[in-house]
């Protein structure tokens, strides 16, 4: 599954900072060079930089360099875990990443053990696990993963006869090739280890190639298929602030190919009118005249925030993984379930059977009392618990047993908890919905009742209505996906689509941009 990040038009402004074009003249001594001597000038722009002290001053710089807004907060960029880690608490469980293993020098604490372009804050258990293993594509089950860092084994004879290498995600694996670019470019010739190490796979400690074939086959590949993104060109601008270089590869996103690829015998030319230094939002791109309406008067639609919910509005209770609802059927000490789930499409659900319970709020105490009913107009009983595993209905939302504090996650998800007596849960075995102490069972998810004068808000947001699974971009009937360049990409429902930047558009709605 592509890992995404949504956010919304005004928040990215804060998340990135607008890319800013190299000085005039920057690359002028890069002019009509190709292969060794081009990878030759490149590191003569760019070896000579300021040197900032490794440790403290690092962390300090990632505040600049690796930090995302996530549900409004500000986490650490994590490129090799989809932990998101608040940028308040410090930096608990993390380390200091190298890119490219720093035991390839010997450990040494030279200028590349603390040259930013190659560090990057990192789960520390990924970082374990990945070892100084070299860059690779991982054929078989994994010996280990998170689903964003993958340790493994490659085809036989392949990554230069390495056992085992590390993989990357896809939305990260243009990053790291332009890294390992800059890195066996500007310190080609620091001592490195022999090739007999498996740490050395990757190099052959020459002042040209510096990279084995394989090596640099792969990576230019990876720099195709995974382009220069926001965040690589951001950070960019933010290193050259603080260490007053820049990455070449990052700004020339062909560069590579005219010192190990197809044009390495070919002058190169720096024209940055071909090179998309500063790309502007999309204007007011083309979007379908009468788009159908993902959400209706009549559906259900997925509260995924606490502060949506409302007294005055009508919900029913699901289970988050096989669509069973909350019924008015008290069986013993349970609820039973519906006789048949329903499915949601896109945080939508069409229709619902009649044997669904109406769920209406009522305020108690700091929290509310969930009240069921067979039908809107009916008068609801409230659900009680004050043992686990034991429910019980009353006509008063003030009853003993009836406040619940209700949290709801970014992806729907509730956590409805009853105190001492647990969480409310939907046991699949059973099955039934009861109080749990706890959380081996199946979380719940409100769907509020969208109302007739409620359509325009609804479609509003389409925070709730874009999400990615299994490397396809999903998104509302009648919205169209842009690149940052304004060209329209698709206007299908489930587009499979490479890693990078997009903006999701659709009429009468607030744009979206959106990170696969």
């Amino acid at each position: 599954m592509k890992h995404i990040f949504i956010y919304p038009m005004a928040a990215v402004c804060a998340a990135f900072s607008v890319h800013a074009a190299p000085p005039q003249g920057y690359y002028d001594s890069l002019e009509g060079k190709c292969g060794a001597e081009l990878k030759a000038a490149v590191k003569a722009k760019v070896r000579k930089h300021t040197v900032i002290s490794y440790g403290d001053d690092t962390w300090d710089a990632f505040r600049e360099t690796d930090v995302r807004e996530v549900d409004g907060r500000l986490c650490w960029w994590d490129m090799y875990s989809s932990n998101n880690v608040p940028v308040s608490s410090g930096h608990p469980g993390m380390n200091i990443e190298h890119s490219v293993a720093n035991s390839c020098w010997g450990g040494s604490k030279n200028d590349a053990y603390k040259d930013l372009f190659h560090l990057n804050p990192s789960d520390a258990t990924a970082n374990n696990r990945k070892s100084n293993f070299p860059l690779g594509i991982v054929v078989g089950t994994p010996t280990w993963t998170n689903g964003v860092t993958v340790v493994g084994h490659p085809a036989a004879g392949d990554c230069g006869g390495a056992k085992n290498v590390y993989e990357p995600h896809d939305m990260y694996k243009g990053d790291f090739a332009r890294v390992y670019f800059y890195i066996f470019t500007v310190y080609d010739d620091i001592s490195w280890g022999t090739y007999s190490d498996k740490r050395d796979a990757m190099y052959d400690c020459s002042a040209y190639p510096s990279l084995k074939p394989w090596a640099y086959d792969m990576l230019l590949e990876w720099n195709a298929k995974d382009p220069v993104g926001e965040k690589e060109t951001g950070r960019n601008d933010a290193i050259y602030g603080i260490q007053k270089n820049r990455n070449p590869f990052i700004d020339i996103p062909d560069l590579a190919e005219y010192i190990w690829g197809g044009k390495k015998d070919t002058p190169f030319h720096y024209d940055p009118d071909n090179y998309p230094v500063d790309p502007e939002e999309p204007g007011e791109p083309d979007v379908p005249d009468n788009p159908d309406d993902p959400v209706t008067p009549g559906t259900w639609q997925l509260v995924r925030n606490a502060s949506e919910l409302s007294v005055s509005d009508v919900y029913v209770l699901v289970d988050s993984k096989l669509g069973f609802g909350m019924t008015t059927v008290l069986d013993g000490k349970f609820i039973a379930p519906s006789a048949a789930p329903v499915s949601s499409v896109g945080g939508v659900i069409s229709s619902v059977p009649s044997d669904f319970a109406m769920v209406r709020l009522a305020a108690s105490g700091s929290g509310y009392a969930i009240g069921l009913s067979a039908t809107e107009d009916a008068a609801p009983q409230y659900v009680c618990s004050v043992n686990a595993k034991t429910i019980t209905l009353s006509d008063s939302p003030s009853a003993e047993g009836a406040e619940a504090q209700v949290k709801i996650s970014a992806d729907g998800t509730a956590t409805i908890s009853y105190g001492g007596a647990g969480n409310l849960y939907y046991n699949p075995s059973a099955p039934r919905f009861t109080t749990y102490s706890s959380s081996g069972q199946t979380p719940l998810c409100f769907y509020r009742k969208v109302k007739e004068d409620a359509v325009e808000e609804m479609v509003s947001d389409l925070r709730l209505e874009v999400w990615a699974e299994g490397g396809v971009l999903h998104v509302p009937a009648g919205a169209s996906v842009y690149d940052l360049w304004g060209r329209k990409v698709s206007e299908a429902q489930e587009t499979a689509l490479p890693s990078g930047i997009y903006i999701v558009v659709r009429q009468g709605s607030k744009p979206l941009k959106v990170a696969l």
